[in-house]
């Protein structure tokens, strides 16, 4: 059997989504990769954020951390400083750690790229979220396709058409493999990826039967937040 990669979801632990307490969580349970999302500021700097704000046009990042303001982003903030996408860089480069970076806007692409060109992180870290023509113009970039949230009834019918298609896109259009929403993800997709050296990663799964369905169709990495379980799972394996 495949032996997954344990990816874990921001937020896995005790403290909020999106803070450099979180993303330390993650190393510090043993994850193979940590996701993080990412939005920019006014003036281009990658941080670590989901939801959009108006205050990200209007202000720098080191406008949007002070305390009387980065509240007003997210009440998290009133404890927690903004983190910002080269802290994540930095604090995992020595441990190699994988990262998944869900980028939330289309702004957030060239800035991203340049960090990940800048740290020499081609091979650990992977894009998921906006793609936008990434793969174009960044061949030396890993990204994963997103494919549908949900299945339509003509794809629950053919499904095999259906994986077919979305696998042979992929490969066409330079990806490294599928980000795929858990539920939607069946064997005969796993085996066609595969067969092609596309990559299928699954979100975001929390309960231990759907962690071990997914292991028994052998996807590449699974994103949960509850790693520990999924951890115990692969541990004896």
């Amino acid at each position: 059997m495949r032996k997954a990669m344990v990816a874990a979801h921001t937020g896995c632990g005790i403290h909020p989504d999106n803070t450099m307490a979180s993303f330390l969580e993650g190393i510090q349970i043993g994850a193979d990769i940590v996701e993080v999302d990412v939005r920019v500021s006014q003036e281009g700097t990658p941080i670590l954020l989901h939801d959009d704000s108006p205050y990200l046009r209007t202000h720098t990042y080191e406008q949007l951390n002070l305390p009387d303001i980065r509240h007003l982003i997210d009440m998290s903030y009133q404890t927690y400083e903004i983190a910002t996408l080269e802290q994540v860089f930095r604090a995992s480069e020595t441990l190699g750690t994988n990262l998944n970076l869900d980028l939330k806007s289309a702004d957030s692409i060239d800035p991203t790229v340049r960090l990940i060109r800048k740290f020499n992180a081609q091979k650990r870290v992977f894009i998921t979220g906006c793609s936008d023509a990434i793969t174009e113009r960044y061949p030396d970039i890993q990204v994963m396709m997103n494919t549908p949230d949900e299945l339509s009834p003509q794809q629950e019918l053919r499904y095999k058409e259906f994986a077919e298609s979305v696998c042979r896109e992929a490969r066409e259009q330079g990806y490294t493999g599928l980000n795929m929403n858990a539920p939607t993800c069946r064997k005969e997709m796993v085996e066609q990826a595969h067969a092609l050296g596309l990559k299928v990663w699954v979100y975001t799964v929390n309960g231990r039967q759907d962690m071990e369905r997914l292991l028994e169709i052998e996807v590449d990495a699974i994103t949960t937040r509850k790693p520990e379980i999924l951890i115990e799972i692969l541990s004896v394996c």
